[in-house]
């Protein structure tokens, strides 16, 4: 098969190329009469893994090289992001939807919000490929869950469940980001700053946060753990304080952890021990500044205004300036309803707009 195969891949891919639309792969199929669950590299003699396109192979010979990348979509190939949001609900998975039983995903953390997407690496995929999204709420162990969890694990890993009841129904998956990253905070989702995980949005009952400072532009985000997780503790309590090179800490920290996530210490003595966990995302955050009011009257471009505005708002959004004289200060907070009674008060004094 070695010396066909290498022709075959060359005709392949100038078919492929043209028409940018391969056949999915078939997963398990039977090849020699063996039954393969993913991609394989036997019969190649190349090391270059293929599958077939049919349940059997040694019936139909229908094949095609696996993939090792993302490919095709309206993304020309761009890496997948995980998790995503797709209608609605998250997914940690490729899924078939809308795509004629080929697999794809997001490459942004919402295909709800950017329609941008890739067609799957076949080598991500197989025979028990999970293709469902986490189910919003779920029962374990008597308990109902809404969101990632490490209930029931001894390794510490976020899980989460595929139904809605994971003692009737046992289907479940790793809740495992693409790009590892903490939250960041505060960040910026609807044009509004949060200072902590939250549960607005899309995923109504999946506290989560932003991985970068502005959700709006950059559409990355994780679930968010309330309980530690990961590490070589196996997700082990905090202990409070903790000495690591000889320094002692009294919270989190994420010194020496190289994708920036907070974790720390699950004995008093890191530097003997040498055990830890990452940190439950719930316990982070960045503390909120003085709510800054609304100054009316407030000058800007020469005009007084003795309310909130839409004068020049990009987002149609009212705003105002927190002191008497944008022009000269040039500082604004889009208005809160709190501020809206505020310039009604200043109207109920004699504020008039010149």
């Amino acid at each position: 098969m070695a010396s066909s195969f290498i022709f075959f891949i060359w005709a392949f891919l100038l078919l492929s190329a043209a028409c940018q639309e391969p056949p999915p792969c078939v997963f398990p199929f039977i090849y020699r009469g063996m039954y393969y669950p993913s991609c394989t590299t036997e019969g190649t003699g190349q090391g270059r893994p293929w599958c077939a396109t049919t349940e059997n192979y040694d019936r139909d010979r229908q094949w095609r090289p696996c993939a090792v990348t993302e490919y095709g979509g309206n993304t020309n190939g761009q890496p997948c992001v995980f998790p995503y949001l797709y209608l609605g609900r998250a997914y940690y998975t490729c899924n078939t939807k809308f795509s004629r039983g080929r697999f794809w995903c997001s490459t942004t953390g919402s295909y709800d919000k950017d329609k941008r997407w890739s067609f799957c690496a076949d080598t991500r995929l197989g025979a028990n490929y999970p293709t469902q999204p986490c189910a919003p709420t779920f029962t374990y162990d008597g308990k109902l869950y809404s969101g990632c969890t490490t209930a029931g694990r001894t390794d510490g890993k976020l899980w989460c469940s595929l139904s809605s009841n994971y003692e009737v129904d046992p289907r479940g998956l790793f809740c495992e980001p693409s790009e590892p990253a903490p939250c960041y905070f505060p960040f910026v989702y609807k044009n509004k700053s949060y200072y902590s995980c939250i549960r607005e949005g899309p995923l109504k009952t999946q506290l989560w946060c932003a991985t970068t400072p502005n959700y709006d532009t950059d559409s990355r985000w994780k679930a968010c753990s309330s309980q530690e997780y990961g590490g070589n503790s196996n997700g082990q309590p905090c202990v409070f304080p903790f000495t690591y090179k000889n320094q002692t800490f009294e919270t989190c920290t994420n010194v020496d952890e190289m994708t920036g996530n907070f974790w720390c210490a699950t004995t008093e003595n890191y530097d003997q021990d040498q055990k830890w966990s990452f940190c439950p995302d719930t316990n982070l955050g960045s503390a909120r500044p003085p709510l800054a009011e609304c100054v009316f009257p407030f000058i800007y471009r020469g005009k007084s205004y003795s309310d909130c505005t839409e004068e020049d708002s990009v987002s149609w959004k009212p705003w105002c300036s927190l002191t008497s004289n944008y022009d000269v200060d040039r500082k604004w907070k889009y208005c809160e309803p709190t501020d809206l009674q505020n310039q009604n008060t200043t109207l109920s004094k004699g504020g008039v707009e010149t």
